[in-house]
């Protein structure tokens, strides 16, 4: 590098002349036209070229931006359509399930619970609008309505097994929803009276005892005819006398249910009479 004042060299990396003093200018002169200049020709090069599409492309292009315009705006419809439909149908059933609801009445209700029982049951029917309809009842399964069995009187359940089921219907004709029950009536039976004496053959005179469960009341005959609840009822000891005794007795609960019969026979033997030789 030379001095640009003296025109003397310069050693790298010194920074003024060792000849004269003077300072090295290490940026060139600055030139406001060179930049100019040189901004003229970046203008030069972004000139684009000139455009190759021709106005049917351009309208073309138009067309298919509007056609897929309308056909998202469609398939938007018609999504909203869908939706709108599934939502209304759904309200719909509901509204539907809602009405069924408040047509159908409360059930009528039964005194007795359903279940299993040892003893005859008579069943009382209500509802809580009995006085601005009727009740309909069946005991055989099937389902009741207004050409059932009219509910006037409790209904009395048997021995084995029924089901019950009941309607109320309003005088507007508004059923009520059905109750239903299913009862099982299992009786026990007092056991068979038993005599102290079996049957057989006496020679003399005596007593027999029948005896049967706490809770029941034991009735006989003595003459060959079957017991029942209007026979002879056991007190005491029975006396049989000599000659042939057909004795019979049957037991009978506080339910009025009966034992079977049970039977036994005594034949006594008659006394001999002796003959003494009457002297006058």
């Amino acid at each position: 590098m030379k001095c640009q004042k003296c025109g003397a060299d310069i050693p790298e990396g010194k920074i003024y002349c060792e000849q004269c003093g003077a300072a090295i200018q290490m940026v060139p002169d600055y030139s406001p036209d060179d930049d100019i200049e040189i901004g003229t020709e970046k203008e030069e090069t972004k000139e684009e070229p000139a455009s190759t599409v021709t106005p049917e492309q351009s309208k073309g292009k138009k067309r298919r931006y509007i056609l897929c315009a309308f056909l998202l705006l469609a398939a938007g419809f018609l999504a909203f359509q869908a939706a709108y439909s599934l939502i209304g149908n759904r309200a719909n059933a509901a509204e539907d399930d809602e009405v069924q609801e408040i047509l159908l009445l409360a059930e009528p209700t039964f005194s007795i619970a359903p279940g299993t029982y040892s003893h005859t049951l008579q069943v009382l029917i209500s509802h809580e609008e009995i006085a601005d309809g009727h009740i309909y009842y069946t005991t055989d399964g099937t389902t009741p309505d207004a050409e059932s069995t009219l509910y006037n009187r409790k209904v009395y359940i048997d021995e084995g097994t029924t089901v019950l089921r009941a309607v109320f219907i309003r005088n507007d004709g508004i059923q009520s929803m059905e109750a239903d029950g299913t009862y099982e009536v299992v009786f026990t039976y007092p056991d068979e009276p038993v005599f102290s004496m079996p049957s057989g053959e006496y020679a003399e005179s005596f007593y027999v005892t029948i005896s049967a469960g706490e809770d029941s009341k034991i009735y006989y005959t003595t003459d060959g005819q079957e017991p029942d609840r209007y026979s002879n009822l056991y007190t005491g000891a029975i006396l049989i006398n000599p000659g042939l005794t057909v004795l019979q007795a049957i037991a009978i609960d506080e339910e009025n249910r009966e034992s079977g019969i049970e039977e036994v026979i005594y034949h006594v033997t008659e006394p001999v009479e002796s003959e003494e030789e009457v002297t006058w």
